[in-house]
């Protein structure tokens, strides 16, 4: 008795089939993967938003006040941390958004192991006006004394704010948005100041 063998019919037919079953199967696995994949970057959003809040409310907690706010950066006041009633340099937090590198920074000034008391107190002159913080700036840079610090990354924007007038403003808000692989994500942090500026101070 001899046995037929499949005709070309058969086999491209079923061929076929086997074709959109795969097709099918490979589209489902693709589905699953992407849903996975979403939701592992919505988690990761959260974790990354949730994170970053909870270092910038430690980070700037006892802020005193905000002393100037400009294109999105702001220069807050710790507080009277050297007993004098006025503002010193070293008092200073300078809050800015570096959009090349996708960072939220705090720069403040760190007195050298080296310098005596006398050398801080020379340097730490009081400041009155707000015109004289990016002098300060400049001139804590160029000595050297400016610590750079990041306080979050991979972002696409950072803008700080606060409630208009900022001279009373009793809340510093910082807007963030994330740059993730599923798209910018946007987050809000804000922190409650302690006090208004100083009398002596002028914006």
């Amino acid at each position: 008795m001899s046995r037929r063998g499949f005709t070309m019919i058969e086999l491209l037919l079923s061929l076929a089939i086997t074709a959109v079953v795969a097709a099918g199967v490979a589209a489902m696995l693709g589905g699953l993967a992407t849903g996975i994949a979403l939701g592992s970057d919505a988690r990761t959003g959260l974790l990354a938003t949730a994170a970053t809040h909870g270092r910038l409310v430690e980070e700037l907690a006892g802020t005193e006040c905000v002393l100037a706010v400009s294109d999105g950066d702001a220069v807050l006041w710790k507080g009277d941390v050297t007993p004098s009633g006025l503002i010193e340099p070293s008092e200073l937090q300078w809050i800015t958004f570096d959009a090349e590198f996708g960072e939220l920074r705090r720069s403040s000034i760190r007195f050298p192991d080296d310098w005596s008391t006398i050398d801080q107190l020379a340097f730490d002159r009081p400041i009155t006006r707000a015109s004289q913080l990016s002098a300060e700036w400049n001139r804590a840079e160029s000595r050297g004394i400016l610590e750079h610090e990041t306080l979050a990354d991979g972002l696409l924007i950072a803008h700080s704010s606060t409630p208009a007038p900022f001279t009373t403003a009793s809340e510093f808000r910082i807007d963030l948005t994330f740059d993730l692989a599923t798209g910018p994500v946007e987050a809000t942090t804000v922190i409650i100041c302690h006090g208004d500026q100083p009398s002596e101070w002028t914006p």
